[in-house]
């Protein structure tokens, strides 16, 4: 084995009567940067915490060179206490890396971190002496940091390995799939040819059978020829290429629209101070209005989800006033995404018809099983499709969204960027995702 490295071999997984992935092989070596991604549920944080020790494989081995191979662990939830979730982030990465472990297993490290905090931790991982293996939905992220991607394919409990980062996984994996559809299509349609040319030359066969018991002779030995010609056909069904359908996975499609439309005015704030704990943000003046979009950034703790929950009124204001216009919905999405942290099963926590919520979570694919769970033992990513969804019930015209994209997978993170770019009301956003802020459009930009 490769010194300081750590090897799967064959390692199958299993929750219950769940299969999370079967035969999965892969070497970590010395000095590795591997980004590890799909679609939520497939078992990214499984694998890391099999690599980390902290879950035993069904089946298969677990190889460390050394057996002493230093391993730390950062999971993709932790308690925050009374800081931000930026700096309680931080503080956790300061922390693991200052121990120097000879291998690094991230659960999605990027959530919460403003930019100073993400440039701080590619500065981290470009420069630590021990391998990186980390799951995470930032884009950019991927592309500045590691030089492998490792997939686990949804629907086929398997990993693929693709040189480089992001862009070129993604460019690479697109190459593949469409050559993936051109065989399986021509194998397709050579197999219907054969098919078609099987039936013709079985009725043949049927025909000749039957002209020649009434005429014997030639007829029969047309009719031999014509049984070979179906043996012929059959070996030609039997050797032609199989070649499996690529994977089609379900897709979240969002829908966001508001009921009605408000007035020109959403909110405003006047003077407006709000005091939590020991921090105080203001004295802000700021007018939103219909169909602005607006992003608000600042380092972490400057105060970007205070100020989101003055806006809403969630906060109240120490001094100053605020003043919602007239027809104003709003709907806000926390960082925290507590609304269903409780213990009540989820299509109840969603209040409302059973049946229409039952309906609505499917969309956001929440199903049968899914709704009838305690809220709480929802993964994050879950949660906020959750919640994603409880907002689109609601027909909010003003969405205030606090890191939308935390905890999502990749491909529901280019759904929500689809659904924003096709909402017609207001959004006030507070995100680090730098592909999303590219797309999103905006008209306006505060700086706390």
């Amino acid at each position: 084995m490769q010194p300081n490295s750590i090897t799967l071999v064959d390692v199958s997984v299993s929750h219950g009567a769940d299969e999370v992935f079967s035969s999965v092989s892969l070497t970590v070596g010395a000095g590795s940067r591997i980004g590890v991604v799909g679609a939520n549920g497939v078992g990214k944080t499984t694998l890391l915490r099999v690599l980390a020790g902290l879950e035993e494989p069904e089946r298969g081995r677990v190889r460390l060179s050394p057996p002493g191979l230093s391993v730390g662990y950062l999971p993709q939830e932790f308690d925050l206490g009374n800081r931000s979730g930026g700096q309680a982030a931080r503080a956790r990465l300061a922390e693991l890396f200052r121990a120097d472990h000879d291998l690094y297993c991230l659960d999605e490290p990027t959530n919460d971190l403003d930019f100073e905090g993400l440039a701080w931790l590619e500065r981290l991982v470009q420069g630590v002496r021990g391998s990186v293996v980390v799951v995470s939905h930032d884009r950019e992220f991927l592309d500045r940091t590691v030089t492998r991607i490792v997939e686990l394919e949804e629907g086929r409990q398997r990993l693929r390995e693709w040189p480089g980062g992001w862009s070129e996984y993604e460019a690479a994996r697109t190459r593949a799939r469409e050559a993936q559809y051109r065989r399986f299509e021509e194998a397709d349609e050579r197999r219907r040819e054969i098919e078609a040319l099987l039936r013709a030359r079985r009725g043949q066969a049927r025909s000749g059978t039957r002209l020649g018991k009434q005429t014997g002779g030639a007829d029969r030995r047309a009719t031999k020829a014509l049984k070979s010609k179906v043996r012929q056909a059959e070996r030609s069904l039997e050797r032609a290429e199989q070649v499996e359908k690529p994977f089609e996975p379900w897709e979240l499609h969002l829908e966001l629209e508001p009921a009605r439309r408000g007035g020109d005015l959403v909110v405003r704030l006047e003077r407006a101070v709000v005091e939590r704990g020991g921090f105080r943000l203001g004295p802000i003046d700021l007018e939103v209005h219909r169909g602005d979009r607006l992003s608000i950034a600042g380092h972490n703790g400057s105060g970007k989800s205070t100020l989101l929950g003055a806006l809403t009124g969630a906060l109240p204001l120490a001094e100053g006033a605020r003043q919602v216009g007239t027809g104003a919905v709003f709907g806000e999405l926390k960082q925290a995404r507590a609304r269903f942290a409780v213990d009540e099963p989820l299509v109840e926590a969603f209040g409302g018809p059973q049946e229409q919520a039952r309906t609505l979570l499917a969309k956001f694919g929440l199903g049968a099983d899914d709704v009838l769970r305690p809220a709480r033992t929802l993964s994050p990513g879950e949660r906020t499709r959750a919640q994603l969804a409880w907002l689109s019930a609601q027909g909010v015209n003003c969405l205030i969204l606090d890191e939308p994209t935390n905890h999502l997978d990749l491909p529901a993170i280019e759904e929500l960027e689809a659904a924003l770019a096709g909402y017609p009301g207001t959004i006030v956003l507070v995100t680090h995702d730098r592909r999303l802020l590219e797309r999103f459009g905006e008209t306006r930009r505060i700086e706390l």
